[in-house]
């Protein structure tokens, strides 16, 4: 979304000719002696540090130090067909050059952008060649001024601050479960939530968000927006005096045009662990994946097609090998589910409840997942053209795991942005079911019915192989 922010947000003022207002807002926003940090190559592949900054009032006055939620790396690369990203987790345990061994996001703490740039240097050997600092308030006014996101929320997010000491609080956050649009503050809230869950879960939703963005802000969106996004820009946006160079910034615009239409391609760390250590948590990578990451980084996908995500040295792993296709019940049934239609019937009907759409509810469960009644709700939302329509979200939990659940979500509405250009149509057993893939990883199923758009919606971290996904989608029963 950043990326949205800076580079969609300012190729549409110079399309307005206003390059020269925005090399002078740069310039009043450049941030100090960065530029002795940077790889100062202009040609070739562009490697980008975004960070999102959780700078406030209220920690200033009481010496707290400011804090980078969100650390991101966007390589634009003119030979290759993808734009790769490479997420940081701010719990990433790493050596911080003069500092020692610590969290990820205390090299922003200790010494800024810059001891962030050598961190990333010096750990993962990728060269930075600039930095955009963007303020999490200009996030959110960004996001309404591009007119919000539509987003398909896995489960209900919610936690109250009531009574909790100000420094040990996390952002309050009401959102519930189910295909929405979410403005401002409340997708911001949306993309930073972390309490129940860990920095895994959180990049998952970011990449889920930045990707739907993508998908759905055009270029009459941005040029409708320009006079809004460069005041946001001015306001919230401070990046290195490369930029502050017409010549520069015309440059690295060139490359970000090229670019968006490129498919998002997110790299992964491999062997991920999260221990607790020294009574803090921390999300633990060896020095072999950190290497590997990089290398991916850097050279983009190794396999044709496979643009959307890669995980360490052997490629994106969601998809069904052929060992799991034999372990299947003599029913044709993975052996890693079970039916479960009583359970399904009466989420079904929690479901029902204050809507008008036919409700289909599955009849099978992964084995071990729990249904949350609580998450499980009808409802009703408003379309871009003023359109009220119902909605159900039925929710599942799986086992052993803090932030993965999956979900089934009907909507009568034929046409949400969600669902435009499926990777394939698949006709499994006399039905037609649209697929939408990350990479080797199967993220939706869907169909239609009467004008009605219904789908099976896998974990925020793709956990369901492709053959759990279809068994799920051709369970579906329609309420009586």
């Amino acid at each position: 979304m950043v990326l949205v922010i800076v580079a969609a947000g300012v190729a549409s003022l110079t399309a307005f000719s206003q390059r020269e207002d925005v090399v002078a807002t740069f310039k009043k926003n450049e941030i100090k002696g960065l530029s002795k940090y940077l790889d100062g190559a202009t040609g070739g592949p562009q490697t980008i540090l975004l960070i999102g900054s959780d700078s406030r009032k209220e920690d200033k006055k009481l010496g707290l130090k400011p804090r980078s939620d969100t650390m991101m790396l966007v390589r634009l690369d003119p030979s290759k067909d993808v734009t790769s990203v490479l997420s940081i987790p701010r719990d990433l345990r790493i050596s911080i050059p003069g500092r020692g061994v610590a969290k990820f996001n205390e090299s922003y703490s200790l010494g800024g952008p810059k001891l962030v740039v050598r961190t990333i240097k010096e750990s993962l050997g990728i060269e930075v060649n600039h930095v955009a600092e963007v303020d999490f308030h200009g996030f959110a006014q960004a996001v309404d001024a591009i007119g919000c996101v539509y987003i398909d929320v896995d489960r209900k997010y919610f936690n109250s601050n009531v009574g909790v000491v100000y420094g040990q609080q996390f952002a309050a956050i009401n959102i519930k479960a189910g295909y929405q649009k979410l403005c401002g503050y409340r997708a911001l809230d949306y993309v930073r939530f972390r309490h129940y869950d860990s920095d895994i879960f959180r990049e998952a939703r970011q990449q889920g968000f930045l990707r739907q963005a993508k998908q759905q802000v055009g270029v009459a969106k941005l040029f409708t927006s320009a006079k809004k996004l460069k005041k946001i820009i001015a306001n919230n946006i401070h990046t290195d005096n490369s930029l502050s160079s017409g010549k520069n910034l015309q440059r690295l615009l060139t490359l970000a045009v090229k670019s968006a239409g490129k498919p998002v391609y997110q790299v992964e760390f491999e062997n991920v662990t999260t221990p607790t250590i020294g009574g803090a948590s921390y999300v633990v990578v060896s020095n072999e994946s950190l290497e590997q990451a990089a290398k991916v980084f850097k050279r983009g996908p190794r396999q044709k097609g496979l643009v959307q995500k890669e995980i360490g040295a052997t490629g994106a792993s969601g998809a069904e090998t052929a060992p799991q296709k034999k372990r299947r019940s003599a029913s044709g049934m993975p052996k890693s589910m079970s039916y479960a239609k009583e359970a399904g019937k009466k989420q079904g009907f929690l479901a029902s409840m204050h809507v008008s759409i036919p409700v289909f509810y599955p009849t099978v469960m992964v084995n071990g997942a729990e249904y949350k009644d609580a998450s499980t709700r009808g409802y009703r939302m408003t379309t871009d053209d003023g359109t009220r329509v119902s909605a159900y979200r039925i929710v599942a939990k799986l086992s052993g795991s803090a932030g993965d659940y999956y979900g089934i979500q009907g909507v009568n509405w034929e046409d949400p942005p969600i669902l435009k250009n499926p990777s394939e149509t698949r006709r499994v057993r006399g039905k037609d079911y649209k697929l939408y893939y990350e990479g080797s990883k199967l993220a939706l199923v869907a169909f239609s019915r009467q004008g009605a758009s219904y789908w099976v919606a896998n974990t925020l971290t793709r956990k369901l192989n492709e053959r759990q996904m279809l068994t799920l989608a051709q369970s579906l029963r329609l309420r009586g």
